[in-house]
């Protein structure tokens, strides 16, 4: 559920960005940027937020655990498959959220992207 709340506030973050960013990409699409370009453009910059985010949490998230393991009587292992999973997961979320946002872009009109 968390995994979706984030993935909502990244699509909102890129329908934002968007915005705001109209003329740029009327400007890139004048001078003869494809749909496919800008739609790259939004995707990478969704899922380098997302990837961010999640290996930050995997870091303060084992630093917790082994501040945590320090009074228990047993150690604290990490796997190398548990960083790979966060780190895929983070990426997926950041792409899957990020092309709704993107795909609208290219759907508008030329003239309405200037203004």
């Amino acid at each position: 559920m968390s995994l979706f709340i984030a993935g909502i506030g990244v699509m909102n973050m890129t329908y934002i960005s968007v915005a705001e960013r109209m003329p740029e990409i009327g400007i890139r699409r004048a001078i003869g940027a494809k749909s496919k370009d800008i739609i790259l453009q939004f995707l990478v910059e969704g899922t380098m937020l997302t990837t961010a985010g999640g290996l930050v949490g995997y870091v303060v998230g084992s630093g917790l655990a082994i501040l945590v393991g320090l009074a228990l009587p047993f150690k604290v292992n990490f796997e190398p498959g548990s960083f790979w999973l966060a780190f895929l997961v983070s990426f997926a979320i950041g792409l899957i959220f990020s092309v709704g946002p993107a795909k609208t872009t290219t759907k508008k009109n030329l003239m309405e992207l200037i203004r």
